[in-house]
């Protein structure tokens, strides 16, 4: 077995490591970035969101333009594209906001010079950089110890589960497809990548050898054959739920995944699904690179991102000793090390906890921080957000679906998904995240942080709620802190595999205006929730999941005789193409079965378990959309006859 010494070899005499810095250059707002022969990579407003697509390419010369919009994410991920020796440049706004002002300092800090280039300096700074050798390719990429050593262990490694670690740019994709190279004969191999364009260096690496390339929305229908490895770069990218369904069914599954996070999973990569593995697997094989071969070690620009962004391994470990100390402040008034260990907790605890988060803490003054520390240690984080009430002119529009203000998630979704006007006009406090530190879970910590923030925010707004992927365990911490379920979205979420609720509290106090309008609205809404909810279970997709909830809402007892005037507002607002099916169907069902209501395929629609794209197609409609168009006709003609 000498594949992998001669492949080791082969790739050892054509190439080296790239060991230079990447370089930066900033520039004022009004600074146009000149027509260059040479390629770049150009990120503007236009095709900022659109950064994924870039991951997995390799990149001389940068362009990011955040004179308008700041993405962090955007920004952590195609850094890493960039090759040593290559060039940065940034277009600032002209009064940097604290989160992009921070990015700067810490620029500075870590020896990068942060002067604004002129105009004719970028010039002359282009021309001189697009006559400087460019390695790229195959080249820019070697065999570093640390790559030769892991391929030496997938060598002798038949079956099982290999997970492949690394921050950007240490060369993942290149050991994927060496390993295909050195083995191709000895397995078949399947190769998943968020696209063929992203696996370039897969494939460049594996030189001729024969596999499959795998589109990751193919993945649930994968059957692995027999003498398979199924390879999968960039996992952190996909849903953890997918990824552990694939555990259950494979018996050769390799993993590669960026541990930063700024993909908004890559650490939920880890909580959720790594430690998920021994359930699945006999053999696990976990293999770590930390020697950069895109560019050399020590690099700034990587030093200074990482800092500023707190893309750090783990939170430190705290202990609960003592009594709690309780901060409520805005980010950008916590020192810089205060900083950093509240997103590093953030980060350890939530799997979509990005460093576009930590740029909307520093910049939005309508978010603010818990922080609970026991003897100096930070041991517990709330994140809230303040929201509502929404301006008058707005509720209309909301209410009829025709607007979705940024900012505003829990007002908006109850006044347009639980059709309450009255709730756009309350002023509310959104809990984005909860966090505890990981070591001291379960000590009563989250419920001690809770309950001081409910104290400390009774006076000043009219309730308070979360949105969440719902889990039994979530929704006992909710219940027993006074929160009430209000509502369950109508489709799993594709990161967290859960269904979305929504769940909320009044923040009673008597000398407050809409302290009682919020009490009585909650109460409502809770109860229509446990009335109609059942209805809605019998429509959801894998509604298993939510078994437990069901059998919740049916102890509670809380089924209300049809309520006739609801039933005919979601009817009109419906059929006037206000709401979708999804919101009308549970009222509709629940009528239906206590009045014999029959409606043709409007009823029919409501009471049986199939899709609304099943109906159609049995029905021999031509899409979901005529059958919905044809359902708010029945609608309409019901209203009519007086329903």
């Amino acid at each position: 077995m000498h594949k992998v010494r001669d492949i080791l070899q082969r790739m050892n005499s054509i190439s080296t490591t790239n060991t230079n810095y990447r370089h930066l250059l900033l520039i004022a707002a009004d600074t146009e970035f000149p027509n260059f022969a040479a390629p770049v990579l150009k990120l503007t407003a236009n095709n900022l969101n659109q950064y994924r697509q870039y991951l997995g390419t390799e990149h001389y010369c940068i362009f990011f333009d955040a004179s308008a919009q700041f993405h962090a994410d955007a920004l952590l991920a195609v850094s890493g594209t960039l090759a040593g020796g290559g060039l940065l440049v940034i277009r600032l706004p002209n009064q940097p906001s604290p989160s992009l002002q921070r990015l700067i300092d810490t620029f500075e800090a870590s020896g990068i010079d942060t002067t604004i280039t002129s105009a004719e300096a970028l010039n002359n700074k282009l021309a001189s950089h697009a006559c400087e050798p460019i390695n790229s390719g195959f080249q820019a990429c070697s065999a570093t110890p640390e790559q030769a050593s892991a391929l030496e262990k997938v060598e002798h490694f038949n079956s099982g589960a290999v997970i492949l670690n690394a921050p950007r740019g240490r060369g993942k994709s290149s050991l994927l497809g060496l390993w295909i190279q050195a083995q191709h004969t000895k397995y078949k191999f399947t190769l998943c990548a968020p696209s063929k364009r992203q696996a370039n260096r897969i494939f460049a690496m594996a030189d001729s050898a024969n596999f499959e390339f795998l589109a990751p929305d193919q993945l649930p229908g994968y059957e692995q054959g027999e003498n398979e490895w199924l390879l999968i770069d960039e996992a952190a990218s996909l849903p953890s739920h997918v990824l552990t369904d694939l555990a259950k069914h494979c018996s050769r599954l390799a993993i590669a995944t960026t541990t930063e996070g700024y993909e908004s999973s890559g650490r939920g990569f880890a909580l959720r699904f790594q430690q998920t593995l021994p359930q699945h697997f006999a053999n696990i094989l976990t293999l770590e690179l930390s020697t950069p071969v895109r560019w050399g070690s020590g690099d700034p620009l990587e030093e200074a991102l990482t800092r500023c962004f707190c893309v750090y391994s783990n939170a430190a470990e705290a202990a609960l000793s003592g009594q709690p100390n309780y901060q409520y402040i805005h980010a950008s008034a916590l020192p810089p090390e205060q900083l950093e260990q509240a997103f590093m907790l953030l980060t350890s605890a939530h799997y979509q906890t990005s460093p576009n988060d930590l740029r909307l803490l520093l910049d939005d003054q309508k978010q603010r921080l818990f922080l609970q520390w026991h003897n100096g240690n930070l041991t517990g984080i709330c994140w809230v957000a303040e929201e509502g009430p929404i301006p008058e002119e707005l509720i209309i529009p909301i209410y009829q679906g025709k607007r979705r203000p940024a900012g505003q998630l829990l007002p908006q979704s109850m006044c347009f998904h639980l059709r309450s006007q009255t709730a756009a006009r309350l002023s509310m406090q959104r809990i984005v995240r909860i966090a505890v530190a990981p070591n001291i879970q379960q000590r009563g910590a989250g419920t001690a942080l809770l309950q001081y923030v409910l104290d400390a925010l009774k006076s000043s707004y009219d309730l308070i709620g979360s949105s969440f992927g719902v889990s039994e365990h979530l929704h006992h911490f909710w219940i027993n802190n006074g929160f009430v379920p209000l509502r369950i979205g109508q489709h799993i979420d594709a990161a967290s595999g859960m269904y979305s609720a929504l769940y909320a509290r009044p923040l009673a106090n008597e000398n407050q205006v809409g302290s009682n309008q919020a009490s009585a609205l909650v109460a409502e809404l809770f109860s229509r929730f446990c009335s109609y909810f059942p209805f809605q279970f019998l429509k959801l997709n894998q509604a298993q999941q939510l078994q437990w909830l069901n059998d919740w809402v049916t102890e509670k007892q809380l089924t209300r005789p049809h309520d006739q005037q609801l039933f005919t507002e979601y009817l009109a607002d419906f059929a006037a193409g206000y709401i979708p099916f999804e919101l009308l169907q549970p009222i509709l069902a629940k009528a239906i079965t206590q009045n014999s209501l029959d409606y043709g395929l409007l009823s029919s629609s409501a009471v049986n378990t199939l899709s609304l794209v099943e109906i159609a197609a049995a029905s021999e409609f031509h899409g979901k959309a005529a059958l919905i168009e044809h359902l708010r006709a029945l609608a309409d003609i019901a209203l009519s006859d007086g329903c």
